[in-house]
């Protein structure tokens, strides 16, 4: 059924959900004085070995310039450290810190528990329909993203 509205009331929709479940996140990790771009880069880290800058970069969907001064607050507070590449001397590999992996520890427990907050209203149906929605979302992006 097309939308008399082009679907922007949906869009609006959508970006107000998608705004609320960022600043769940933001609040919930402001209280461990971690940012939500910090806590990303600290779950990809520590999801995987021998990362680089531009692999944190483009995993996290974020510019590159910006990953670095993400990054450099996170070696600053002794979360991360970089490591220069045996296979490439031009690159530091990325990993973390005994300390790191605590606080990776503590974002991941944060991010269950707002998901788990946000997700409280909804019962098995809701979960199922938005699920279905969302991946017709991202087919029509995926596409779109083709042809591009």
């Amino acid at each position: 059924m097309k939308r008399r509205d082009g679907g922007a009331e949906f869009f609006e929709q959508l970006s107000a959900v998608a705004r609320a479940v960022r600043v769940a996140a933001a609040d919930a990790y402001a209280t461990h004085e971690i940012g939500s771009l910090q806590a990303k880069c600290l779950r990809v880290i520590g999801a995987r070995e021998k990362l680089s800058q531009a692999e944190l970069a483009r995993a996290t969907l974020t510019d590159p310039a910006l990953i670095g001064r993400v990054l450099e607050s996170l070696v600053e507070r002794g979360l991360v450290k970089r490591k220069r590449s045996d296979a490439d001397r031009r690159q530091y590999l990325l990993a973390l810190t005994a300390a790191g992996q605590r606080a990776r520890d503590r974002v991941v427990a944060v991010r269950s528990s707002v998901a788990k907050r946000i997700t409280s209203a909804l019962d098995a149906r809701d979960v199922a329909d938005f699920e279905r929605i969302a991946a017709k979302i991202r087919a029509v992006q995926s596409t779109a993203g083709r042809r591009s």
